[in-house]
């Protein structure tokens, strides 16, 4: 086969942002009347997008205008807390570093808020060249719909057979599927293991550095 390229999802996978979205969420939350949640609750509200991770949030209680209040609120609200406490995974830097000395194009994409997503990676990985950041927006169906990542596929000119998606979650695996990728799931983000698994991806990742030894044995 061989691995040219690599998909990284965000959050969860290259950056743990968990405890800065759950402070900024439990704000709008509280803002609003509504019952707040520990932190890792939070690892089962993530992973859809920022209006799924409200409705998650509020509950059934929820009306339709109350969510998009709630989002518009939480958009703002993250803007000024997603650098308090989020940091890069130990091990994900040098990962990085290894995987360009390879020649191996880099990308991103995550169901996060385009502009959110760019400005992370962009913030934590300023020294990494990234083929493409790729976040929510109107254009581009969340994960795990093929089309964001058959574009990004497009845009670093490598066949989707040659392209590894890498993350934490099931959606990301789905993915890979549908667009012919190799997957890799990670075992140190919000998505136990057990349930990546019934999901089949063609292998698992339990530290950054399992990621070239992976990537190298289909090459």
């Amino acid at each position: 086969m061989g691995i040219k390229g690599i998909i990284f999802d965000l959050d969860g996978t290259l950056l743990d942002t968990i405890a800065d979205l759950a402070y900024s969420v439990n704000t709008v939350l509280t803002h609003y009347g509504y019952r707040t949640h520990p932190v890792e609750a939070y690892k089962q509200f993530i992973g859809d997008g920022m209006t799924m991770l409200i409705q998650r949030a509020a509950g059934a209680n929820g009306t339709e205008d109350e969510i998009t209040k709630l989002v518009a609120e939480l958009k703002d609200e993250y803007a000024k807390n997603w650098n308090r406490e989020t940091k890069p995974y130990p091990g994900v830097h040098d990962l990085l570093k290894e995987l360009s000395n390879k020649k191996i194009s880099i990308a991103v994409f995550s169901n996060k808020s385009h502009e959110f997503t760019v400005a992370m990676a962009e913030h934590y990985f300023p020294d990494t060249a990234f083929s493409v950041i790729l976040g929510l927006q109107d254009s581009i169906p969340r994960k795990p719909d093929p089309y964001g990542g058959l574009l990004i596929a497009r845009t670093m000119g490598i066949e989707p057979s040659h392209i590894a998606m890498i993350g934490d979650s099931v959606t990301d695996i789905e993915m890979a599927h549908t667009c012919g990728m190799y997957s890799i799931g990670v075992s140190w983000g919000y998505r136990p293991v057990t349930l990546l698994l019934q999901h089949h991806p063609n292998a698992i990742a339990h530290a950054p550095g399992d990621i070239i030894r992976i990537i190298t044995s289909v090459m």
